[in-house]
């Protein structure tokens, strides 16, 4: 068994990556700033309390990150930054974007070898 601190799994890293991206397109702020604004949302203990669930003492550690800034900081220099470099590829839509990114999409699906593939009308033998 190895020792040390549990990984975090991926749905935690998307979650985090994610939101963080939204906060930085949305407000326009360094990854950081958006780091440190998501920590003020009502959902992030919750989140947390996810990530924290296999150590020992989750709920310290949980009010800690909540509560302390440093600790916040210490957060992100050792883990979100590595987190944003690994899953930064993430597209953030607006809903001007993801309407034409579908229209895009129903495109494809008419254009090509694709189009040929349209149910033929059978007749019933009677």
């Amino acid at each position: 068994m190895g020792k040390g601190q549990p990984k975090i799994t991926f749905f935690i890293k998307f979650c985090i990556a994610y939101k963080v991206k939204q906060y930085q397109k949305r407000w326009n702020l360094s990854p950081f700033k958006a780091w440190m604004k998501f920590t003020d949302h009502d959902s992030f203990k919750d989140l947390m309390a996810e990530h924290f669930k296999n150590k020992s003492y989750a709920n310290f550690w949980v009010d800690n990150i909540y509560k302390n800034l440093d600790v916040r900081k210490t957060f992100y220099k050792n883990h979100i930054a590595k987190i944003m470099k690994e899953l930064g590829h993430i597209k953030i839509y607006s809903p001007k974007e993801y309407k034409a990114y579908q229209r895009q999409i129903k495109a494809r699906k008419l254009s090509g070898i694709g189009s040929l593939k349209r149910s033929v009308k059978r007749v019933r033998k009677s």
